[in-house]
Parts: structure tokens; C-alpha cells; sequence
């Protein structure tokens, strides 16, 4: 460590030495703040507090901007504000959007995206305890009124896909256009409406209602949330411009994230929220969902994964949304060695000769050690994005797939099965009157019996077998070549080893209980949700039966 220092040391007093040559000319030929425009997605809130904070610590000042922020919720009109229009359009240089910008790219509108702040998307679907369904196939003559195309005219492919991957008929939903308000939601207008995670179950909950939140990630949609953007013209004719612009959000975002009371306060006092509501303790409460969203631990912020991307505009692709996409025009890479510019420019003012041998000796030292920063962040990168992977395929509680993998699984064995023609069955299974477990135990005591239930159902499947959490107490088992009698022994086995098992808890042993659906690849269906369907419907029918039991082809037919 010592040799570090020594090292560095000198390397500072050098740049140092060479700025204070040149530090005249620079500020005698520094320019006038550029004045840019930012467009945000919704009312100000701490879902873009990086931007209000890189603004007010000087950070746009520093790259030579002066920036207006404007809200993006609904202009004096009344009408929904739409960044992406606001920028192609010249409005606003830069903006905050989501995903959905790669279906306009896809279409021909010049949009580049430069920075993936949320991770996460955070939107969900909300309804209450009290209307009875926790899934949006349950939907059926309810009145809703989430984004779809018929209603509204800013685009949700992931509430469309959702609905699509649930095997809803839009044209039968009750749905109508959304207000936004909860309170329509409050006083039963409406039993199903789009909200984000950050925002809606806090506000809910202090209503005295008790939320219900049915996440697309549920049905395999895995978006990004917000992020920034711009124009492809001014990347084009400005790339640096764009880059100063970029890495001040940036420094922004991971001071607002270090800094979040200070923010908060900042927010409430320089930027009009959307209602009283949108106080002080709700600001320190979005900024905790928030940062689960943009899990800032695991990858640096604004990072961009092409393969992410590329799973996005598969979705776009199976809901025929878009017919190509092109991620090299539409994902922005930055510079590799963006300091190196300046130091370049630095070069450019220096004075003399001594200075400019100065600047030659301090690069060279400079970019050695780049070199091995980059060597690192090499290998922290392929670190984050295994972790990142982690995340994205596997349930966080039990640790066996997620929803999002089963899907693919679901696709792939679907695909497969059709081509060969060998059988393919699937198996759904929830937990019988899960929610007096929790409100006997806890919510801690429940989660161990989904643990439970993962593990003991584990042991009596194949390696081949594909097993995931579905969603909830749900669980669903895919079994590739396997016939329906082979199958309903796999779920006789499931459905005991579980009724035997008991779960250790505090307040002493919990016994439960399984309703189980079996459903087999017929020759008449045209999708894996056909099968989906079926199995979900046996399912619901062992719990009419009186739960506690399973049910197949047979013994559905026979209930009819």
C-alpha cells in the first residue's frame, strides 16, 4: 500500500502543477451554460431524484448545462404529457422513459436509450383484499381499468403482455380508461388498476385498505423501469455533449442515493408534488422501493445489458408488436475512457513546453492505471451480471425458478414435445387456505412453508423435471416426456410427501395441505398457455371439490 501512495502521489502534484498553468486560459475560454430541457415521466416525486439532485450540487452546472426539469404527469389540458413525443419532436433534448421506447425505435422514431436507471420495473397491477381475486385471470366482468390499447393512448406493453401471457380476450374485459386515482380503486369504480410498487400499497395502506399487488413479473415479463434518453440527431451531431449530460445524471443518481434525507427536503421544498400526500415520510419510503429497483450493490447505476434488451424485444416480438429491432442503433455505449478526453483537452490549453511534458508524463501514468482500473471492471461487471442472472431467473424465497424462467422452459419443452411428438404434462399446485397460515403464524412462519413445500416437492422430481413458484402460494411442475398416468403419480407423490410434512415454527408444528391440477400437450392446442389454462382450471376444481386432493382429465370430465 505504501508503494500505491508513493506511486500516485506524484501523478497528482503533476496535474495539479499543469492546472494551475493552464487554469486561466480554461476559464477565460469556458462557455455559456447550454440551456437543455428534461423531460420526466410522471409528477415530481423521489422516482427522479438523481436529476434533482445532480441539478442543485452544481453537477449539469459543472458540464455546461443549465437544465429546466419539467413533471411529466398531465398538461393544463388534461392530456397525458408523453416524453418520447416531447423529445423526437424537440420539446425536450433529453427524457425519462421506459421500455416501451424500444417498440417506438422499433417503429422509426430516432431514440437512443443512454442510461437504465431501474433495474426493476416497478409497476404492478392493484386491487383490494376485499374484491376476492389475486390474479388477473380471475378478472373476468369485473370493472378495470388498467393501459390497454383500447383505452389509453400511452402505451403499457407489459400491462398488454401480462394480460396476453394470462390468456385474457381484451375484447371481453370490462376495462375502461384509468384515472390513476386510488380512489376509484377505494370506492370500488374500478377492482383492477395499474399503480407503482413505490408509491401505491404505502398510500393504500394508510387508507386502511388492504392492497393486493399481481406483478407482470408473474406472468415472465421482466422489464426495466425508468430510464434516460434522447434523440438519435444529438447523440450524432454532440456525442460529447450527451456524455457530459449522461455521467452528471449519473453522479446525481448515486448522490440522491447516499443522500436521501438531504434530497427528500430538497424535493419538498423546490419541486410541487403531486399532492400533500407526496410529503416528507413518503419521500424516504419511495426511496427505499426505489433502490431495490435499481439495486445499486449489485451494478453500477445507468448500466445497459444487451441480452436484458434482447429478452424485452422478444416479448414485443411474441405480442406482434414489432416485426425487427436493431439494439445497435437504439443502446447507447459510452466512451471507454471518458477522462482520457479530458486530459486530452487539458493538453490542448497547457502552456509551454515544461507543461505540456508535464501532461505527457502525468497521461502516461494515467492511463496505466486505467488500464488495470478496466482489468477490474471486467471482471466486477461479469460478477454483476451472474448475480444480476441470479436474480432474474430464480424466486428469491425458495430459491428453485422463477416465473420469468418457467416460461422459457415452458416455450422450449412446448416447442419440442409438438416437433417430436413425445407427451409433455404440467402439474399446478397451490397451498390450501395459505392465508390463515399467515394470519395464525405470521407472514415469517408462511414463508418457511413455501420454503417447505419447495424442498420436500424437490425430492420427488427428476433433474430433467422443470419446477418453479409461479406465483404466490403457486407452483407449477414441467414435465417433459411424460404421458397423464405417469403424471398423476407425480402428483399423488407431491400431494402426500407435502400432507405429511409439518413445518416447525414458534408457535409449534403447521400441517398443510395441496390442491393439485394435471394437464397434458393435446394435439388441438396452439399454445403452451393451453395447457396453462387447463391444468389452472383443474386445479381451481380440487379446490371446489373441498381441496385437499388432485385432479386429471378424468376426474375433471367427471365432475362436469
Amino acid at each position: 500500500m505504501p508503494c500505491l501512495l508513493g506511486y500516485r502521489s506524484p501523478l497528482r502534484w503533476l496535474l495539479f502543477s499543469a492546472l494551475l498553468i493552464t487554469a486561466p486560459l480554461a476559464a477565460a475560454d469556458r462557455p455559456e451554460l447550454e440551456r437543455v430541457v428534461l423531460q420526466l415521466a410522471w409528477y415530481h416525486q423521489f422516482q427522479f431524484a438523481g436529476y434533482y439532485a445532480a441539478k442543485h450540487q452544481g453537477y449539469f452546472r459543472e458540464a455546461g448545462f443549465e437544465v429546466e426539469i419539467r413533471h411529466g404527469g398531465h398538461d393544463s389540458y388534461g392530456r397525458p404529457i408523453d416524453p418520447i413525443e416531447d423529445v423526437v419532436f424537440g420539446r425536450a433534448d433529453f427524457g425519462v422513459s421506459r421500455s416501451d421506447l424500444l417498440i417506438y425505435h422499433s417503429h422509426g422514431l430516432p431514440v437512443v436509450v443512454l442510461a437504465n436507471i431501474m433495474q426493476r420495473s416497478p409497476l404492478v397491477f392493484l386491487t383490494l383484499e376485499e374484491h376476492g381475486f389475486t390474479r388477473l385471470e380471475e378478472v373476468g366482468e369485473r370493472p378495470i381499468s388498467v393501459t390497454l390499447p383500447d383505452v389509453d393512448t400511452r402505451l403499457s406493453a407489459e400491462t398488454l403482455a401480462s394480460f396476453h401471457r394470462a390468456g385474457l380476450d381484451l375484447a371481453q374485459l370490462n376495462n375502461h380508461t384509468p384515472s390513476w386515482k386510488l380512489e376509484d380503486l377505494l370506492d370500488g369504480t374500478t377492482q383492477l388498476m395499474p399503480g407503482y410498487l413505490t408509491d401505491a400499497p404505502y398510500f393504500l395502506e394508510a387508507f386502511g385498505a388492504e392492497p393486493v399487488t399481481i406483478t407482470p413479473e408473474s406472468y415472465g415479463i421482466d422489464f426495466y423501469g425508468d430510464l434516460l434518453f434522447t434523440r438519435t440527431s444529438m447523440l450524432e451531431d454532440r456525442p460529447e455533449r450527451v456524455e457530459a449530460f449522461r455521467n452528471a445524471a449519473l453522479r446525481g443518481w448515486a448522490y440522491a442515493l447516499d443522500n436521501v434525507e438531504e434530497v427528500a427536503e430538497l424535493i419538498t421544498e423546490y419541486y410541487p408534488t403531486r399532492s400533500p400526500l407526496y410529503d416528507i415520510h413518503f419521500l424516504h419510503h419511495e426511496a427505499e422501493k426505489l433502490r431495490s429497483l435499481m439495486q445499486p450493490e449489485l451494478i453500477e447505476i445507468g448500466y445497459i445489458n444487451p441480452s436484458r434488451w434482447e429478452n424485452i424485444a422478444d416479448v414485443y416480438l411474441e405480442l406482434d408488436m414489432i416485426e425487427h429491432y436493431d439494439l445497435e442503433g437504439f443502446l447507447y455505449q459510452p466512451p471507454a475512457d471518458p477522462d482520457g478526453a479530458d486530459l486530452k483537452r487539458l493538453g490542448r490549453w497547457a502552456l509551454g513546453g515544461s507543461a505540456l511534458l508535464l501532461l505527457a508524463i502525468a497521461l502516461a501514468s494515467y492511463l496505466l492505471m486505467i488500464n488495470r482500473q478496466l482489468r477490474h471492471e471486467v471482471t466486477r461487471r461479469h460478477k454483476a451480471e451472474e448475480a444480476l442472472r441470479e436474480l432474474a431467473e430464480k424466486d428469491g424465497l425458495t430459491g428453485i425458478d422463477n416465473r420469468r424462467l418457467f416460461e422459457e422452459h415452458l416455450q422450449q419443452c412446448f416447442a419440442y414435445a409438438r416437433r417430436h411428438k413425445q407427451p409433455l404434462t404440467l402439474i399446478m399446485f397451490d397451498v390450501d387456505h395459505f392465508k390463515q397460515v399467515n394470519d395464525s403464524h405470521g407472514h415469517l412462519a408462511g414463508d418457511r412453508v413455501l420454503v417447505e413445500i419447495a424442498r420436500i416437492t424437490q425430492q420427488e422430481l427428476r433433474t430433467e423435471d422443470h419446477f418453479a413458484r409461479y406465483g404466490g402460494e403457486e407452483f407449477a411442475v414441467l414435465l417433459p416426456n411424460t404421458d397423464h398416468g405417469e403424471a398423476l403419480q407425480v402428483a399423488e407423490r407431491i400431494w402426500r410427501a407435502n400432507r405429511q410434512h409439518q413445518v416447525t415454527s414458534d408457535a409449534g408444528p403447521i400441517g398443510y395441505s395441496l390442491s393439485l391440477g394435471v394437464a397434458s400437450l393435446d394435439e388441438s392446442d396452439r399454445t403452451p398457455h393451453d395447457v396453462v389454462k387447463r391444468a389452472d382450471e383443474r386445479l381451481y376444481q380440487a379446490k371446489r371439490q373441498g381441496r385437499d386432493c388432485y385432479f386429471g382429465a378424468a376426474d375433471y370430465a367427471a365432475s362436469k
